[in-house]
């Protein structure tokens, strides 16, 4: 029997969780799209999700348009949290699913980032 190094073992974890992000991030951007509405004008997108080690929790990072109904945003979102989390766990085929919690992201970038998204589709 051969023994598996710890670098290995870490480097394919580091993997796992990357693609559990980018699986969260996708089914969530779907959902807000497709289900939750901000009111006219406001777009919200998830920028990124960070799971921890043990897949017991993710911080959903994400940007709204325009910025200033980001805290009316992340309020409606911890509002419908039990609802999306449930949601999740029924679309992915993982086990667990983390539990979510829900940071507005206040850089610059991003925000530029979404104005692109705007002006490319019209709105």
């Amino acid at each position: 029997m051969r023994l598996v190094s710890c670098s290995l073992v870490t480097k394919l974890l580091s993997h796992k969780i990357a693609k559990v992000n980018e699986l969260i991030k996708q089914e969530l951007n779907g959902i807000l799209l497709r289900e939750e509405e901000f009111g006219e004008g406001v777009l919200a997108t998830i920028l990124a999700v960070e799971t921890t080690e043990d897949q017991l929790e993710a911080k959903i990072i994400f940007s709204v348009w325009p910025e200033n109904k980001g805290a009316e945003v992340l309020k409606k979102l911890n509002a419908h949290i039990w609802h999306l989390q449930q949601a999740i766990n029924k679309r992915l085929q993982i086990h667990p699913v983390p539990k979510m919690r829900f940071v507005i992201n206040t850089d610059e970038a991003a925000s530029q980032h979404i104005e692109e998204i705007i002006k490319k589709v019209g709105l």
